[in-house]
Parts: structure tokens; sequence; C-alpha cells
């Protein structure tokens, strides 16, 4: 099994190669520079590396959202492309269960905690094991750790904008800094483990949208505006 993952969730970006069920390719940047400018020449290099071609894949992998609007539209965009033109089944992923991932067998239950902008977080909640106990969510920082019961292990983009109101609130651990990046090479982990058999269904993929959770900046703007003009 040959997988390509792609991760273009948030700022940072990454992708993975696994050949013949072993991940032989990691690349991972969080530079200034657009997914647009950058995937498919990542792509391009890891499979030069690996010394495969798109012909030789078996799934896309992607991580669907929640994450940065434009980021998600381009890495979906990219894997459609690939499927449409090599017929290769594309599994999307939520993007909170491959953060949680990078924790599996933690000795807490593992919360994601990422900064979603304008005071709110994408966050959920796992088992040790990847079981959902707080679905994927966009929430009020202090809504979401309102809901957390227990001793938990913290990890995301969010800790250090909330560190504070997490530690004054829950009684929780946080991870080395390596440990919260968001990684493609989780959703080759996920995919073994839920023990996925990639189908080719050109109407699936075709319907296949962003997991955005929340409306964009701009659709917030136009209503506020609508509202502001009907008033």
């Amino acid at each position: 099994m040959n997988i390509l993952a792609i991760d273009t969730s948030s700022t940072s970006g990454s992708i993975a190669i696994s050949k013949n069920s072993k991940i032989e390719y990691i690349q991972f940047l969080d530079l200034k520079v657009t997914h647009s400018e950058r995937l498919m020449p990542q792509i391009a290099f890891g499979m030069e590396q690996c010394k495969i071609s798109i012909n030789d894949i078996n799934a896309i992998l992607i991580s669907n959202g929640p994450g940065s609007f434009t980021g998600l539209r381009i890495g979906l965009a990219t894997a459609k492309g690939l499927s449409y033109a090599n017929k290769i089944p594309i599994i999307p992923f939520n993007s909170i269960e491959m953060s949680a991932a990078n924790l599996f067998g933690n000795a807490n239950n593992i919360v994601v905690f990422n900064d979603a902008k304008m005071g709110e977080v994408y966050a959920g909640m796992y088992s040790p094991k990847l079981e959902e106990i707080i679905a994927p969510g966009n929430f009020k920082p202090q809504e979401f750790l309102d809901l957390i019961e227990g001793k938990v292990t913290v990890i995301g983009s969010g800790v250090n904008v909330y560190k504070e109101l997490i530690n004054k609130t829950i009684e929780a651990d946080f991870v080395l800094k390596h440990q919260s990046l968001a990684l493609a090479a989780s959703l080759i982990s996920l995919f073994e483990l839920r023990e996925i058999v990639p189908v080719y269904n050109f109407n699936e993929i075709a319907s296949l949208e962003p997991f955005y959770m929340r409306k964009s900046q701009a659709e917030i703007v136009r209503e506020e505006k609508l509202k502001r003009d009907k008033a």
C-alpha cells in the first residue's frame, strides 16, 4: 500500500508518503509561503525521493478541517486534481483527530485546543485510544474548558494563547513543542488504526467539501453589513 497524506489545515503545511506500508517521507514547513506555491513542489519532491510516481499511490489522505479556510480549499483542490486524473481514492480526516493521534496511548484523555482566532478555538477531546469524548467543534475557550472533567493532556496552537485560562479552569499536563505539530504522517497512522479500505468513488469525491465549522470572516462581515442596511 502506497499512501500520500496532505495537511494544509493551518499556516504550516505537511505531507507524508508511505511506501509499501512504511512511512518513508515526511515534510513540515511553517514558512511565510502560501500552500498554493509550495504544496505541489513538496509532493513532487517527496515522490522523487521515494522513487515512486502518482500512479503508484493507492490512497490520498487529507485533513479536511476545521482550520484555515484558504489552506483547506487548496489542500482539497490539490487532492481532487490528483484523484480525478489517476482515479485515486481520497480519505478525509478531521484535523482535530489528526492532532490527537500524536498522543495515542497517553496516560490522560487528550484535548486538542487550536487557536481559531476571533476569541475562539477549534477543540475536541479523545481517550488515549482516540475514542471521541467531546466531538470536534468551534467553541469559546471557557465554554469548551467547562465541559472537561478530570486531568487531561492539552496540545495545539491555542495552548500558548490560553495557557493561563487553561490552568485556572482544569487540571492539565502540557506537551513538548514537537508533539503539538500538525503532521500529515499522523493521518497514515489513523488510516491504519481504523483499518480503512480505500475505494475510488467519483461522486463521493466530487461532493466532498472542507469541514469549516464556522462562517468565514468575509461572510460574517457581509451579514453584519446586511443587518445594518436593514436597520
